[in-house]
């Protein structure tokens, strides 16, 4: 019997597999979603003040987001997360808040422009664009090529090979991304290295787990007023597919976007800062 198994075991491993995403409308699977996100700004507390009045967000040192709810494709390539609660931990404005949200409770009608802006952020779930080779686009319009960055990491969103892999096998892809900051042109240069780290059986059905390494580089676009500035993203990311289907069965993903600015003030003083957003995510099947 044991022989059997391992003779098993030898075939599978042996076996090309060409994993997709499914694209087709599919039942809504129940899911677990934790995402953490958090904002490091290095510089003098004048420029980081000025920083942070820039926008709401980022007044948001660090969060926590513990959901359930159901994914789904709902048509075509389109998906949908929703939660049916979520949780919601935070420190903002140096002061730490705990929200509780519930599957259609109207934000709009809430004074409360901190529970407002965690209610679209953090419980509202998502809708998204995912073709079957690993190509993404959130159907936030107003994304930025830092939220692409960081939104391709927490969820893992692996491309896809061009032939059939097998355990063990590595490959790479590029791609240009497609956001970028309002009123600007510049977008991120990606790079995805994928390890096909195992091909196995569950419940009849053939799964495999991708492990990527996700860098990128912010191209065009300089600003005129740096004498140094660049923004990055890295990440590791992990994915399990049912290979037949294209089902999700879990994903995760953990890295960062780092963007960094220096020039010289007219007092001839040197000013630098360092804006690091941390994100780390993960979902699976219940």
């Amino acid at each position: 019997m044991i022989r059997i198994a391992l003779i098993a075991l030898i075939l599978l491993q042996s076996e090309g597999v060409r994993p997709r995403y499914a694209s087709e409308k599919s039942g809504r699977d129940k899911v677990y979603v934790e995402t953490k996100m958090g904002i490091k700004i290095e510089g003098s507390e004048q420029i980081a003040n000025f920083v942070r009045s820039m926008h709401p967000f980022l007044s948001m040192e660090k969060l926590l987001i513990r959901a359930e709810g159901g994914a789904q494709v709902v048509s075509k390539n389109r998906r949908k997360v929703d939660y049916d609660e979520a949780r919601v931990e935070l420190r903002y404005d140096d002061e730490d808040h705990e929200l509780d949200f519930q599957k259609g409770q109207p934000a709009e009608d809430d004074k409360n422009k901190l529970r407002q802006m965690m209610w679209f952020l953090a419980a509202a779930g998502k809708n998204y664009t995912l073709s079957p080779e690993g190509e993404f686009r959130s159907d936030d319009a107003n994304q930025d090529h830092n939220g692409e960055a960081m939104e391709l990491i927490s969820n893992g969103i692996t491309r896809m090979p061009d032939k059939e892999v097998k355990e063990g096998e590595t490959y790479e892809k590029t791609w240009k991304g497609q956001r970028s900051e309002k009123g600007k042109q510049a977008k991120f240069d990606f790079k995805q290295k994928v390890t096909v780290e195992k091909i196995e059986e569950k419940d009849g059905k053939k799964v495999a787990t991708l492990a990527g390494e996700l860098t990128g580089k912010l191209d065009g676009g300089k600003d005129p007023a740096a004498e140094e500035g660049w923004t990055k993203c890295e990440g590791k990311t992990k994915l399990v597919l049912e290979v037949e289907t294209g089902r999700i069965l879990a994903t995760e993903g953990k890295g960062a976007v780092t963007a960094y600015f220096k020039n010289t003030a007219e007092n001839g003083a040197k000013q630098e800062i360092k804006l690091n957003f941390g994100v780390d995510g993960k979902m699976t099947v219940k």
